[in-house]
């Protein structure tokens, strides 16, 4: 009886100090795990086979993987390919490099769902791949017909030739690239019967051999947040054989393009120039990615920005010979296409040369005047002719 009546007594008792023992007990916290970490100190050698020492840090276990891209086969290792937290002593291998062009891997980490990367550029014989060269020059500009004005000092002019094997001379393209923005702002190149052919896409993409790879984006999977790899210069415009298709896919010619873009209209305005040129026996095509007052950046594959353009544009320049079109056989159209969907016409979007000019602030086709002299060169770049019709 007295064993009950105190447990009645201190039953409420005991209440109010486990109740005040939980609530001064804090509750766990939450930890966060660290994003991974990955260090390659050399991420641009030279051809001869060697190794060096990688260092990865995280949380935990960690796993690592080796993308080589387009590679037919794999030219480095890693060992080990699994650790846990902190590791200096990663050797990274690779192989003499026996071939012209410069090779990139990305080498990847994960742990808890996270993933960091970095890139490493293997020169090639050539000694001018991707990383080959030290630093980015400019070239200097030739006389022909396709090429804007180039007096812009934060920009770099870059021009390139033929490629070896395409049974062509002469220049393929130029463009004025914006290392800090990752792009060109335009890609300047001839379209005429010789360039085009049935040889399609080759989807060799890749570093562009005359820019080092630290200016450039890293590509090979595209961009994050929706955009397209857009090409500047046309995979269709360059058909004549493999070896003249891969200098398109060069990571130098790519912009985050949306798809309902790219892949819609753009592709329209795309087969309509082509189309132009077979009528022609040259078209000058200047086509570039306007980044006035962009705000917006997408990612590349290294998680570096790249800006994403506000618009897009084309501008033509058609010559025939005889003189039987234009102004002594010229004719110049241009076309804007701010950065979004379009449901209309694509002639809705042309407009005279002139007007793109005074729209971008850019001098177009500068070595016209010097061809057929001021008065006419003004002519066909005030006016569209009924040929693009």
């Amino acid at each position: 009886m007295l064993l009950n009546n105190l447990t009645k007594l201190f039953a409420p008792l005991s209440a109010v100090i486990i109740f005040a023992v939980s609530s001064c007990t804090k509750p766990e916290e939450t930890v966060t795990a660290r994003e991974p970490s990955i260090s390659v100190p050399l991420d641009e050698v030279g051809t001869k086979a060697a190794s060096q020492f990688v260092t990865v840090d995280a949380d935990g276990l960690w796993t690592l993987a080796i993308d080589f891209g387009e590679a037919a086969e794999p030219w480095a290792s890693v060992e080990p390919e699994a650790g846990e937290g902190r590791r200096s002593d990663i050797v990274l291998s690779w192989e003499k490099n026996e071939g012209k062009e410069a090779r990139s891997l990305i080498l990847t980490v994960a742990s808890g769902g996270k993933t960091a990367s970095a890139t490493f550029t293997q020169s090639g014989t050539s000694g001018s791949g991707g990383g080959g060269a030290s630093e980015i020059k400019s070239d200097i500009p030739g006389k022909w017909l396709e090429l804007p004005a180039t007096d812009d000092e934060s920009l770099y002019f870059i021009t390139h030739e033929m490629p070896e094997g395409s049974g062509l001379g002469g220049r393929n393209f130029s463009y004025y690239y914006s290392p800090d923005d990752k792009l060109a702002v335009w890609v300047a190149y001839p379209v005429y019967r010789g360039v085009t052919g049935s040889s399609g896409r080759t989807e060799a993409w890749g570093y562009d051999p005359k820019v080092p790879a630290r200016y450039q984006p890293v590509l090979y999977h595209g961009y994050t947040g929706g955009y397209d790899r857009g090409h500047q210069m046309p995979s269709g415009d360059r058909t004549r054989n493999r070896t003249l298709n891969e200098t398109t896919f060069y990571f130098t010619n790519m912009t985050p393009q949306l798809g309902r873009l790219n892949q819609q209209k753009w592709a329209e305005l795309e087969n309509h120039i082509r189309n132009w040129s077979s009528s022609l026996d040259t078209l000058y095509v200047v086509t570039g990615a306007d980044i006035h007052g962009a705000t917006k950046v997408a990612y590349d594959n290294n998680g570096a920005a790249c800006t994403v353009p506000e618009g897009y544009f084309k501008a033509l320049l058609g010559y025939k010979k005889g003189g039987s079109i234009g102004t002594g056989g010229y004719v110049g159209i241009a076309f804007y296409f701010e950065h979004r969907s379009y449901n209309n016409d694509i002639m809705d979007q042309s407009m005279t040369i002139d007007e793109l000019e005074n729209r971008l602030g850019y001098d177009f086709f500068v070595n016209l005047p010097g061809k057929i002299g001021e008065e006419w060169a003004a002519r066909v770049e005030s006016d569209v002719d009924d040929w693009w019709y």
